[in-house]
C-alpha cells in the first residue's frame, strides 16, 4: 500500500471500491478474506475490518459471518447477467430473457416479490439455443418469476458464473454444462446443497442430478442408417468438440452400432473432432479432397448445426455441390444464406420441448422444496429434406 496521507483503511477502502467502479469486482463475488487484506496490505486486523465495515455502511458490500464478504447486489444479478454480452438477437427472446423486468399485472403492486432463476448455456446465438432458452421460459409465469440468462463460454466463467449464482441467492439454476475433466467445487456444492438444478442436453456421468438429454446414441443411429438406405457405403462425422464429451461420444456410439447392425466396416467411417469452424475455408480444402477422392467418401454427417453450415461453404469453395456431389446432414437445423431453411436433412432434437421439460422440473423443485432427481429422455426424429440423395454410381 502507498504511503499517504490517508488513514490506511481508506486507502484499502479506496482500493476496493476502485475495484467494484472498474468491474473488476463484480456484484456477488466475493472479496479476500480480513487475513489475506491484512498480508497484501500489511495492516493489522482492526484496519482491515474498519475499512470492510465502512464499505458495508456506504452499500458497495454485503458481510455474512463465517462465510465472507461480497460485491453488494447494488448491481443486481440482473445487471450482472446484461454484462455477459448475448450475441442473439433480443426480439427473438420474450422480454425476462433480454434482461428486462417482466411489466407489473394489472391489480397487483409494483413490490411484488418475484422468484429468480438462472439459465447458463454456452452460448446463446443459434436457432437451437434460442429455442431451448424459450421452452424454458414458457415454464415460468412471467408475474412472479425472473430468468437471468447468462453464457459461459468455457468452464472457467461457468464456474464463477456458478458461484455468483450461489452468493447472490438464485432460486434454481438449468444449465447447459461445459465439458470438464473433473466436476467443479460449485457443481458439487450445489449437489450436497440439494439446491434446485436441472442439467439440459448433457448429462454429467456419476453426479446425481435432474437432467433432460436427447437420446444422442439413437441420433447417431438415425444418420448412418439414412445414408445407408441411400446407397452410401463411406462416411465421415465431424463435431467441433472433442470426441470423448458426453454428446459427441453417445453419437458416435449409435453410428458404430449401427454400422455393425448393418455390416458396415468401422474403417468406413471417419471420425474427426475438434473441427475448428473458425479457421479460413483454404486451411480444410486440401484434407477434405483427400478425404472425397482418396478415401471415397460420399456423406458426412455434421454433428453440429454451425458446424454443418461451416461445410457447405467449403464444399461451395471446392465447386463440389450438395446433394449431387455430396451428402451432408447435421444434428439440428442449419441456417444457411444462400438456401431455404427447409433445405438440410437433419436430426431434430425438439430442443424447445427439452428446454421445457428443464423448466418444469426446475419449477417443480423450487415451489415443492422436493429434491427429488428426475430424469428425461427425448427421443430424436430424422428430419428428411433435400442435402441428402441416393447415391449415383
Amino acid at each position: 500500500m502507498e504511503k499517504t496521507n490517508q488513514p490506511l483503511y481508506q486507502q484499502l477502502m479506496e482500493d476496493v471500491r476502485s475495484q467494484i467502479e472498474n468491474s473488476l469486482l463484480l456484484p456477488g463475488d466475493k472479496l479476500p478474506t480480513e487475513r489475506e487484506f491484512m498480508q497484501k496490505y500489511n495492516v493489522s486486523r482492526i484496519t482491515v475490518s474498519k475499512a470492510l465495515n465502512e464499505l458495508k455502511a456506504e452499500g458497495l458490500i454485503t458481510r455474512f459471518p463465517n462465510k465472507g464478504s461480497f460485491v453488494a447486489r447494488s448491481a443486481s444479478p440482473l445487471a450482472a447477467a446484461a454484462q455477459v454480452p448475448l450475441e442473439a438477437p433480443s426480439a427473438l427472446l420474450p422480454a425476462s430473457a433480454s434482461m428486462q423486468l417482466p411489466a407489473v399485472p394489472e391489480g397487483s403492486t409494483s413490490d411484488t416479490a418475484f422468484t429468480e432463476i438462472a439459465c447458463i448455456l454456452p452460448s446463446i446465438s443459434d436457432q437451437f439455443s434460442l429455442s431451448m432458452v424459450n421452452g424454458i421460459l414458457s415454464a415460468f409465469p412471467m408475474d412472479s418469476y425472473i430468468c437471468h440468462l447468462f453464457q459461459s463460454f468455457n468452464p472457467s466463467l461457468e464456474n464463477r458464473l456458478l458461484q455468483k449464482c450461489i452468493d447472490t441467492g438464485i432460486s434454481g439454476i438449468v444449465l447447459f454444462p461445459q465439458d470438464q475433466p473433473f466436476f467443479s467445487e460449485q457443481l458439487l456444492y450445489l449437489l450436497l446443497q440439494k439446491y434446485p438444478l436441472v442439467l439440459i442436453d448433457r448429462n454429467l456421468p456419476r453426479l446425481d442430478t435432474s437432467y433432460v438429454i436427447g437420446d444422442n446414441k439413437t441420433g447417431g443411429a438415425l444418420c448412418l442408417r439414412h445414408l445407408h438406405t441411400l446407397g452410401h457405403q463411406r462416411f465421415c462425422f465431424i463435431s467441433s468438440a472433442r470426441r470423448d464429451t458426453f454428446t459427441v461420444r453417445s453419437r458416435i456410439n449409435g453410428i458404430l452400432q449401427e454400422a455393425e447392425a448393418r455390416n458396415i466396416p468401422e474403417s468406413s467411417i471417419t471420425i474427426w473432432d475438434s473441427f475448428n469452424k473458425h479457421q479460413p475455408y483454404v486451411h480444410y480444402q486440401k484434407q477434405m479432397m483427400k478425404l472425397i477422392r482418396e478415401e471415397r467418401i460420399t456423406a458426412f454427417i455434421a454433428a453440429e448445426s454451425t458446424t454443418c453450415a461451416y461445410l457447405y461453404s467449403l464444399f461451395a469453395t471446392m465447386n463440389l455441390r450438395v446433394p449431387e456431389d455430396i451428402s451432408l446432414m447435421s444434428f439440428d437445423k442449419p441456417l444457411v444464406e444462400s438456401q431455404r431453411p427447409d433445405f438440410f436433412t437433419h436430426i431434430s432434437q425438439s430442443e424447445y420441448l427439452m428446454g421445457k421439460e428443464a423448466g418444469t422440473i426446475l419449477k417443480h423443485q423450487i415451489e415443492t422444496r422436493d429434491p427429488q432427481v428426475t430424469h428425461r429422455v427425448i427421443s430424436p426424429l430424422l428430419e428428411v429434406r433435400k442435402s441428402t440423395r441416393a447415391i449415383v454410381l
